[in-house]
C-alpha cells in the first residue's frame, strides 16, 4: 500500500515562501483547504496592531488638518462644522472606523484582485481553480504584513508618523489635505520595497499556476499592478471632489 504523502503545514510554507515561492504557493494553490486562514490572521493582526499603535498620531494628525480646512470657511459655517464633527473627532470613534474600514478594505481587495487575476489568466489563454486562487492570494500579501510590523515599530521609537511614503516624497507639497487629493502622490506612495515583492509573488503565481511563459507572466502581472492601483487611488478621487476650492 503506497503510503500517503503528509502535506506540509502552514506554518512550514512560510519559511519556503522565502526560500521557495514557487515550491510554496505551486502546493498552497494545489492544496488550498484552510491554508488561506495564518496569512489572514497575520495580516488583520498586523493592521489592527498598527491602527491601535499608531492610533494617537494619526488622530493627532486628522486633527490639525480639519483644523486647517476650517480656517478657510467663514467663522460661523466653521463653528456650525466642527460643532458636527466633533463626536467624530472620538479616539474611540475614529479607532473603531479605522479597523472597521481596514477589515472591510481587506475582504473588498481580496475578492477584487482575485477576479482580476483570475479573468486575466482566462483571457490569456490559461486555466487556473479560482479557488486556488482566492486560497492563494493572501501569501502573496504577506509583505505587506510585514511593512504593517517595521513601519509600527519606526512610528513607535520615534514617536512620529511616516510624512511621505514610498517615494511620495519627490512629489509631496507638504499639506496634508492637498496631498490626499493628489493621485500622482497616491500613487508613488504605494511604491516601495515590499509592494515589489508582493509583485514578486505574484508573478510567480502566474508563471506557476497556469504555467505561462515569463513574459506572459510578467505582462499580466502589469496589468494587475495598474488594475489594483487604480482601484486604491478611488479614496484620492473622492478627497479632489469634496476639497473646497
Amino acid at each position: 500500500m503506497e503510503e500517503t504523502k503528509r502535506r506540509p503545514f502552514a506554518v512550514s510554507l512560510l519559511v519556503s515562501l522565502i526560500d521557495r515561492p514557487a515550491t510554496a504557493l505551486a502546493e498552497i494553490a494545489a492544496y488550498p483547504r484552510w491554508r488561506w486562514v495564518l496569512p489572514v490572521i497575520l495580516l488583520i493582526g498586523a493592521m489592527i496592531a498598527s491602527i491601535v499603535l499608531t492610533g494617537p498620531l494619526t488622530v493627532e494628525q486628522t486633527q490639525q488638518a480639519v483644523q486647517q480646512q476650517l480656517a478657510n470657511l467663514p467663522a460661523e459655517q466653521a463653528e456650525m462644522v466642527r460643532a458636527q464633527i466633533a463626536r467624530l473627532q472620538q479616539p474611540q470613534v475614529l479607532l473603531a472606523t479605522a479597523i472597521g474600514t481596514g477589515l472591510m478594505g481587506l475582504l473588498l481587495s481580496w475578492l477584487m484582485a482575485s477576479a482580476i487575476l483570475y479573468f486575466s489568466v482566462l483571457i490569456a489563454g490559461g486555466d487556473v481553480s479560482f479557488t486556488g486562487l482566492f486560497a492563494t492570494l493572501p501569501w502573496t500579501w504577506l509583505p505587506f504584513a510585514l511593512r504593517d510590523v517595521v513601519q509600527t515599530g519606526y512610528i513607535v521609537y520615534k514617536n512620529e508618523l511616516i510624512a511621505n511614503p514610498g517615494l511620495s516624497y519627490f512629489v509631496s507639497t507638504g499639506k496634508l489635505v492637498e496631498d490626499a487629493g493628489n493621485l500622482l502622490y497616491n500613487a508613488v506612495a504605494r511604491v516601495d520595497l515590499f509592494t515589489l515583492w508582493h509583485l514578486a509573488l505574484v508573478f510567480v503565481v502566474l508563471w506557476v499556476l497556469p504555467r505561462f511563459s515569463k513574459g506572459k507572466a510578467f505582462v499580466l502581472v502589469l496589468v494587475y499592478a495598474a488594475l489594483s492601483l487604480g482601484l486604491r487611488l478611488v479614496p484620492a478621487l473622492l478627497v479632489r471632489a469634496f476639497m473646497p476650492g
